[in-house]
């Protein structure tokens, strides 16, 4: 696997400012290592760059309504860009967990649905997200006063490459994207022109990415359906099966 120099030298060589076995000079390796890190933080704070959704699960603190989330916050992981859904994990029969969604709360809806905050239950159905940095925030709503846990869905972020060693690691297509998008945005930093075919590349491998890591969107109905099914051809002449 390569390491993120190699990546970096492929890209200053797909803009032409190296020839291939000529090595970069360490000083430009680190602004390009730069480069390629602001790159990967724009993607994480867009959905379909990130392929996988991280879950945790953490305790609940008796009669504790917020919680703080981020390293070394109550809930000690690195900050996600966002969070995608919340549980409530019922621990009655520890072997056999209950998992209950939580509803995720705006500004609006916590200011104006809840007007009581201090209200107290086993596990809380609510939680309101601050979306604050370093920390978010997690305020929950009933205050839980059981031993349960929270379960929290949220972006799992593409890892950083911390040295001009450090090994690049990600699954198909993302090398090749990373490539060619570096090349471009070095490009600039380097004012050395990219030509139209490695432009497009790094439009088409990053479109790529996003078509595969996509969610599926489900249709939902309001509608009561059978045992069989909702059969849209009977209604259409009234007979309602």
């Amino acid at each position: 696997m390569a390491t993120s120099l190699d990546l970096i030298t492929s890209a200053m060589r797909l803009i032409g400012v190296y020839a291939p076995g000529e090595d970069v000079p360490i000083d430009e390796a680190n602004e390009a290592l730069m480069v390629f890190n602001d790159m990967v933080d724009g993607w994480n704070a867009d959905r379909l760059a990130i392929f996988t959704t991280r879950i945790d699960d953490f305790p609940f603190t008796l009669n504790k309504q917020s919680y703080t989330m981020g390293t070394g916050g109550d809930f000690n992981v690195p900050r996600p860009a966002r969070i995608d859904a919340m549980s409530a994990i019922l621990l009655n029969n520890p072997s056999n967990p209950v998992e209950i969604p939580m509803d995720l709360y705006s500004v609006d809806d916590w200011q104006l649905k809840i007007p009581v905050k201090n209200v107290s239950s086993s596990f809380p159905q609510i939680c309101y997200d601050d979306g604050g940095f370093p920390f978010r925030t997690l305020n929950m709503w009933p205050i839980p006063t059981s031993a349960n846990a929270v379960r929290i869905y949220s972006w799992q972020a593409l890892a950083a490459a911390a040295a001009l060693n450090t090994t690049i690691a990600f699954p198909p297509g993302y090398p090749e994207a990373f490539r060619y998008n570096l090349a471009v945005r070095l490009g600039s930093e380097f004012a050395a022109p990219v030509s139209d075919i490695v432009q497009r590349i790094a439009i088409q491998s990053l479109g790529r990415l996003k078509t595969m890591n996509a969610p599926d969107l489900n249709l939902q109905s309001d509608l009561v359906a059978s045992p069989a099914g909702y059969n849209y051809k009977a209604d259409l002449f009234g007979i309602g099966l």
